[in-house]
């Protein structure tokens, strides 16, 4: 996360998927992945999106990974890897990253189930949110992606937003 976009709309999608995994009982922990100078405003970043980087214990725990780009094949400054998101869907309920590592010259659906079938491969149960603000969920169990799914239909998100593993 680099401060000079913080506060944009993807910010907001973040902050709408951290509120409503909070209402389903989820401790929030966030992964910021902070890139840039954030001059000592970084609680800033965790206030608004609801989420903080060592939340008190709970029933149901959840990890937000934020990095600039999103999720790939392997881990940078910018990516998280799909080997991380599956590792840390194993220590947490769930796990989810915001993800815009698209290249134009694939069709996004493709690229999206390219990586649901990694995720199944790493023994891990996922589901992408898309939008222009793409966001992958990742549980070692497949209850919390289909609680999450129902959850996110009863608000009234089409179905057509929900993309989920083969």
């Amino acid at each position: 996360m680099n401060p000079k976009y913080f506060g944009d709309s993807y910010d907001i999608v973040k902050r709408f998927f951290c509120k409503e995994l909070a209402s389903l009982g989820y401790a929030i922990s966030v992964n910021p992945m902070f890139t840039g100078d954030w001059e000592g405003n970084e609680a800033e970043f965790y206030r608004f999106v609801g989420a903080c980087p060592n939340p008190v214990p709970a029933c149901l725990a959840a990890i937000f990974f934020d990095p600039d780009t999103g999720v790939h094949d392997r881990s940078s400054m910018a990516h998280v890897s799909l080997a991380q998101l599956s590792a840390s869907a194993g220590d947490y309920d769930l796990a989810f990253s915001f993800d815009q590592s698209f290249s134009r010259q694939y069709a996004a659906l493709d690229v999206m189930q390219r990586k649901l079938f990694s995720l199944a491969e790493l023994g891990t149960f996922g589901m992408y949110y898309e939008s222009h603000a793409r966001f992958l969920f990742a549980s070692s169990q497949q209850e919390p992606i289909n609680e999450l799914r129902q959850h996110l239909l009863a608000l009234g998100l089409p179905s057509s937003r929900l993309v989920l593993g083969a």
